[in-house]
């Protein structure tokens, strides 16, 4: 399976499909075969890229703390190593951060954003709540699983405000949000519509907060037309 250093990491990634770069970052505590539905489909029409998250799944787990910073170079890092110079960009909670901090410092890399159950803000309050208490419990364990949650936690809980800097996003950008999905309350997809400029949003009926992995189908079947459109509008 390829891996490559970034920031000293021995950092997992794989790639499927040809055509029309498409990166997925998955959400904090996940990896990347969170996203293996999203891989079968859209790997038919385009060159699907997907990553653990330094301190995730199969990648390497950092001796300190990290950022999400951090791993908004990380991902720079990987497009550069892999020769994209612009691609469409997906993120799902923690990586939709990440994916938005991205397009937010490299505008000219991005050609259309997804962001699916992501929260621009701090993390919310009882999300917080409950990883401080699991990251208190594990303290210092020595076991992988215990590491890569409290670091990741506490990247997560650190991150800044985004909502200020919302309005800069010039790219399309897709906001998807499960109806029943608590850890990222519609109002903040809500809010996120109404600051960028160039916005849409959907909701998947009967869905939580992962709801590319609870309703796969529909989800696909969103970006995918969203995608196509974004095509057709950029055509010469």
């Amino acid at each position: 399976m390829p891996r490559i250093a970034i920031s000293g990491l021995n950092t997992y990634y794989e790639t499927a499909g040809n055509g029309y770069p498409f990166v997925l970052v998955h959400g904090g505590h996940l990896d990347s075969s969170s996203w293996h539905a999203q891989v079968a489909f859209f790997s038919t029409s385009h060159r699907v890229v997907t990553y653990d998250i330094q301190g995730h799944g199969r990648s390497e787990i950092p001796a300190d703390g990290y950022s999400l910073g951090d791993c908004v170079g990380d991902l720079r890092q990987l497009l550069d190593h892999l020769g994209i110079e612009q691609a469409f960009l997906a993120g799902h909670s923690m990586g939709g951060y990440v994916a938005l901090s991205f397009a937010l410092a490299y505008p000219q890399s991005v050609r259309a954003l997804i962001l699916a159950g992501t929260n621009c803000g701090p993390v919310v309050e009882r999300l917080r709540m409950w990883g401080d208490r699991r990251a208190a419990r594990l303290g210092n364990g020595t076991t992988a699983s215990a590491r890569r949650f409290v670091k990741a936690h506490q990247a997560n809980a650190a991150r800044p405000d985004l909502t200020r800097r919302l309005s800069e996003i010039r790219t399309p950008v897709l906001i998807v949000v499960g109806e029943r999905d608590t850890i990222t309350p519609r109002h903040i997809s809500e809010l996120m519509l109404r600051e960028i400029p160039d916005a849409q949003m959907r909701v998947i009926p009967e869905c939580g907060h992962r709801c590319h992995e609870d309703q796969p189908d529909a989800f696909n079947s969103i970006v995918s037309d969203f995608l196509c459109r974004v095509e057709a509008c950029q055509l010469p």
